[in-house]
């Protein structure tokens, strides 16, 4: 059957660039053959034009097909975590955390019919060695270490984690180094990434005990039968509430490592899965709402999972790149908002990405970013961080009436997950096309 469409009627399809230039081009050809070319030939182009739509239309049907299919096999997998707060557990029955939050998010984002009431939970080591030996599992959360990097596809990263070991007050041990450990026995959970790290730094494996059981461990410390345990520094705290022991009677002998937690998939998952889960995870952390915060930044804001962190960045690197931004936009604005939105350096340092400029409007319209350029064209008055804070018309009230300053906010760092404590260096410029702008710059404390 051969479909006839009429060209000088508007077209409903949502069709795709490349192929509404086609018609336009055919439209234009057909309008020069009413005047040139015989009626034969300008039904022929018709019938063309036709055949080509039902191409597409096919090519859509076969499209949504396949997007249908591989959300059922993302809907099949078997969803695994364990008892790890404040990322996964269990409370009052219902789970709850950081990465069971965002994992809930990437469903809705992918219009996958799931919910946290299809996860596991389950003893770490038995999800561990479930997700390694069957396919169609994801675990989480899982430490993405260099020794399990082939075990595993990975999907992230979710949160950073501080693995500290934890000892008794009364004990009075002193940790000075990795090897100082081997003075002591040492309980860690049973296939944890921190036996992987602690090895590698020359703890001895004779000297850790492996326990299934995170709530035994701490008994275990409690009780004596161990000397000090590992453990993430912002769960440790959580465990000993839940237990309902007295936190005065513990310290933190030593930090370890800061590891990056990820959800991992068994290696054999198809690489269309991989990318549209990781696809999804990026929008969740880039963009902004509303309000101003992106989705992830308030899951994270909700656990009060915040943290300070040294980024090797100063003050004095802050104020010179801004000064030197302003200077280019005094120059060439538009020039140096292009480049800004390419990232190209030095508005963004090639060698520490957390180093990077942005500027807005004085109406608060973003008209550069240096990190993250989806943000651009967008407006932010009134609009806030995770924790509320309407910052960035602090920043332009600022500059407007004191020219210079700093702002305290907290935001996401582009080169790692997680919600840090940050203070903005602002500077007001006037652009090469006489407009007014507020240029800034950052740094992580």
């Amino acid at each position: 059957m051969i479909l006839f469409v009429r060209i000088d009627k508007p077209l409903i399809l949502p069709l795709p660039k490349p192929l509404l230039e086609i018609i336009v081009k055919l439209k234009l050809l057909m309008l020069v053959m009413k005047t040139n070319f015989t009626q034969q030939m300008h039904r022929l182009a018709i019938v063309f034009l036709g055949i080509m739509l039902m191409t597409f239309t096919a090519c859509v049907k076969d499209n949504d097909n396949h997007d249908a299919e591989l959300i059922a096999r993302i809907e099949a997998l078997t969803y695994l975590t364990e008892q790890y707060p404040p990322l996964n557990y269990e409370e009052e029955g219902k789970l709850s955390g950081v990465s069971v939050d965002v994992l809930e998010a990437l469903f809705a984002k992918m219009n996958v019919n799931r919910s946290r009431d299809n996860i596991s939970l389950l003893p770490w080591s038995e999800a561990y060695q479930q997700t390694l030996g069957s396919e169609n599992r994801l675990l989480f959360s899982t430490a993405r270490v260099p020794e399990r990097e082939m075990l595993f596809k990975w999907v992230g990263p979710i949160a950073p984690e501080k693995t500290i070991v934890v000892g008794l007050v009364a004990n009075n041990i002193q940790i000075s180094a990795p090897a100082d450990l081997n003075n002591y026995s040492l309980g860690v959970i049973e296939d944890y990434a921190a036996i992987l790290v602690l090895t590698d730094q020359g703890v001895l494996p004779e000297t850790m005990v492996q326990d299934p059981d995170v709530e035994h461990m701490y008994m275990a410390l409690g009780n004596g039968e161990v000397d000090c345990i590992v453990y993430s520094e912002t769960g440790n705290t959580l465990i000993i509430e839940s237990l309902g022991m007295n936190a005065d009677d513990f310290e933190t002998l030593y930090m370890a490592a800061v590891v990056e937690n990820y959800f991992a998939f068994h290696v054999n998952t198809s690489d269309e899965i991989i990318s549209l889960f990781q696809l999804s995870m990026n929008e969740l952390k880039l963009d902004k709402a509303e309000d101003g915060s992106s989705v992830y930044e308030k899951i994270l804001n909700n656990y009060q999972i915040i943290q300070h962190i040294d980024d090797d960045i100063t003050p004095e690197m802050v104020i010179s790149l801004v000064e030197l931004t302003v200077a280019d936009i005094e120059e060439d604005a538009a020039g140096t908002f292009q480049k800004m939105n390419q990232l190209q350096a030095p508005y963004k340092d090639p060698v520490n990405p957390a180093l990077y400029v942005f500027a807005y409007d004085t109406t608060i319209n973003m008209v550069a970013h240096a990190d993250n350029p989806l943000l651009v064209g967008k407006n932010f008055r009134g609009k806030t961080d995770a924790a509320g804070k309407k910052f960035r018309d602090e920043i332009v009230a600022g500059a407007l009436e004191h020219q210079t300053g700093w702002v305290d906010y907290i935001y996401t760092k582009s080169d790692q997950s997680g919600l840090y404590y940050k203070t903005t260096y602002y500077q007001l410029a006037t652009g090469s096309d006489g407009n007014l702008f507020v240029v800034c710059a950052g740094r992580f404390k």
